[in-house]
């Protein structure tokens, strides 16, 4: 297995409506082909990219990332990356010196984009998808997961920051409301009651300016993301990137 369904058994975040095929390689067909249940992608298959997982013999974490990044979107990618990052599954080396040895040119300047923008701060597939869009977007790349301190002590840490602006922005998921592990035995009421404390707390630091939120339901209409961006005060350094946008 390969590509998105060895980014599944992987565990990594897979955008989008459930698989409707099985990726799978095979170094022996001379090109890809797609049938009703499985699609065979033709590429060299050195053995140090296959591994076994979960019963299940697939490719490696930084193989798998390097496939999604040559065959899907930006937004995919980056946030197949930045997990395999964040999890320690594969490094940036391993990653680079994969797709180096590829042998694929279509999608390799995206790939190699990836590499450069991937990061291990990231701390949610939201929150990768966010940072492809802001890009797109042409806002100034954020800090990632910054710390903040006041006299009580640590507050937080959070999401994005443009610090020359004041500016903080949280992306929110409602799994920290919904899933019980997550609440760690709060409910969700109390979770919203101590995500307002924490922001207060934030707000009279004497550097916040503004803090933002940021869903899911966003990230479909980016200029939402523009308008509350520039009223609390964060410009765009460039023009949006459409072709990065619609990715």
């Amino acid at each position: 297995m390969s590509h998105a369904s060895a980014a599944a058994v992987w565990g990594m975040p897979v955008l989008g409506p459930p698989l409707a095929r099985v990726s799978t390689t095979d170094p022996s067909r001379m090109r890809t082909h797609t049938g009703a249940h499985v699609t065979r992608h033709a590429a060299r298959l050195p053995s140090d990219e296959i591994t076994r997982h979960r019963g299940l013999v697939v490719t490696t974490p930084a193989r798998t990332a390097v496939d999604v990044a040559l065959t899907g979107t930006r937004s995919q990618a980056v946030a197949v990356l930045d997990h395999c990052l964040r999890r320690r599954l594969c490094t940036l080396d391993e990653y680079q010196a994969c797709l180096l040895g590829r042998d694929r040119v279509r999608g390799s300047t995206r790939a190699s984009w990836v590499a450069e923008f991937a990061s291990p701060l990231a701390g949610s597939a939201g929150e990768s998808v966010y940072r492809v869009a802001l890009d797109g977007l042409g806002f100034p790349a954020p800090r990632l997961q910054e710390r903040h301190v006041d006299d009580e002590g640590l507050i937080g840490y959070t999401d994005f920051g443009w610090e020359a602006y004041g500016v903080y922005d949280e992306f929110d998921g409602f799994v920290k409301y919904l899933d019980r592990e997550m609440r760690h035995g709060l409910t969700a009421e109390e979770i919203v009651v101590l995500e307002k404390v924490r922001e207060d707390r934030l707000r009279s630091l004497p550097y916040v300016n503004r803090v933002t939120r940021t869903i899911w339901r966003d990230l479909a209409r980016p200029q939402r993301i523009v308008t509350r961006l520039e009223r609390a005060g964060v410009p765009r350094v460039r023009t949006a990137n459409r072709a990065r946008h619609r990715d």
